[in-house]
C-alpha cells in the first residue's frame, strides 16, 4: 500500500483538527478501520498518541463524531490491549464537562465489551477510593456513592444496583441485596427527577430479586403517614408493586379478623403455607 500504513496514520492527526464535521467523522472512521484491520503495522507508541488526540473529539457536539470516537477506542484497545487505553480514558473522567465524561464512560464500556469486562474491572476498582483505601468486594462501592451529597453519584449507584439486583436474582445473594436496599430506601424522597427515576428502577430491581413481600414490608410504614408528600411517595411505590407482582402480595397482606358482614380470612392460603 502506498503510502504505508505506518506513514499514513501520523498524517491523519492534523486532519482531526479540521473544522468540517464530516471530514472529522470520516477521519476517525478511517483510524478505527486501521486499528481493526492493520494495527500490527503501527507501533504501540503511535496508538497511544492517537488516543490522546481522540480525546479532543469527545467534546464535539455533533453526535456522529463522539460515536465514531468511542468505537475507535474499542478497536485500539483490541489492537494494543486495554491497559494503556484505559489509563487515558480514566484520566479523562475528572474533567468538568458532562458530555466529555459521558462519552468517556461509553468508551470504557466499549473497551470492556471488546476486551472482556474482567480486563476493565480491576482498573475501575483501583480508581474508586473508599475511606479504608482497600476494596474487598463490589458492595462498598454503591454504599459510599448512595451516601454522597452529589446527586450524580446517587443516580449512578441506583442504576448500578438495579442492574446488579436483576443480574443476581435467584442466585442466593439476598443478604447483600437487603443491605444495599437499606441504603437505597432513604433516597425515595429525592426531588430530582433523574435521581427519583433511578431510585424507583432500583426498587423495581429489588422487587424482582427479593420478592414483592420484602419491599411491601418497607412500604407499609408510610402508606398512612400524616404528611401528604410522604404518603404520595409510598403509594407510588405500592402501586408499582401492585402492577408488577399483584399475586405475590396476597401472602404478605396483614391478617385481619372477620367482621359480621366482611370475611377477611384466607383459609386456602393458610392451608397451602
Amino acid at each position: 500500500m502506498t503510502p504505508p500504513i505506518k506513514d499514513l496514520l501520523p498524517g491523519l492527526t492534523p486532519i482531526l483538527k479540521n473544522r468540517h464535521e464530516k471530514v472529522q467523522e470520516k477521519c476517525i472512521d478511517l483510524i478505527g478501520r486501521i486499528a481493526d484491520c492493520g494495527a500490527e503495522f503501527v507501533p504501540t507508541r503511535e496508538w497511544k498518541r492517537i488516543c490522546f488526540e481522540l480525546l479532543e473529539m469527545l467534546k464535539v457536539h455533533k453526535k456522529g463524531i463522539p460515536r465514531a470516537t468511542v468505537n475507535a477506542f474499542g478497536y485500539i484497545a483490541k489492537a494494543i490491549g486495554p491497559q494503556d487505553v484505559l489509563a487515558t480514558l480514566l484520566n479523562n473522567l475528572v474533567v468538568q464537562e458532562r458530555q466529555n465524561r459521558v462519552c468517556t464512560t461509553v468508551a470504557i464500556a466499549i473497551v470492556a465489551e471488546t476486551c472482556s469486562p474482567f480486563t476493565v474491572l480491576p482498573a475501575l476498582m483501583n480508581e474508586y477510593c473508599v475511606p479504608e483505601l482497600n476494596v474487598q468486594n463490589v458492595t462498598p462501592l454503591p454504599e459510599d456513592a448512595l451516601m454522597d451529597r452529589d446527586l450524580v453519584h446517587t443516580q449512578t449507584a441506583a442504576c448500578a444496583i438495579k442492574h446488579i439486583s436483576l443480574g443476581v436474582a435467584g442466585l442466593g445473594c439476598k443478604d447483600a441485596l437487603v443491605h444495599l436496599f437499606n441504603y437505597i430506601w432513604p433516597n425515595i424522597f429525592e426531588t430530582s427527577p433523574h435521581v427519583g427515576n433511578a431510585v424507583m428502577e432500583a426498587i423495581e430491581g429489588m422487587r424482582v430479586a427479593l420478592g414483592a413481600a420484602m419491599v411491601l414490608n418497607y412500604c407499609l410504614q408510610g402508606l398512612f403517614h400524616p404528611s401528604k408528600k410522604v404518603r404520595e411517595v409510598y403509594w407510588k411505590i405500592y402501586y408499582t408493586l401492585y402492577i408488577g407482582s399483584q399475586e405475590a402480595l396476597v401472602a404478605a397482606y396483614p391478617v385481619l379478623e372477620d367482621e359480621k358482614n366482611n370475611i377477611y380470612s384466607r383459609p386456602e392460603l393458610v392451608m397451602f403455607i
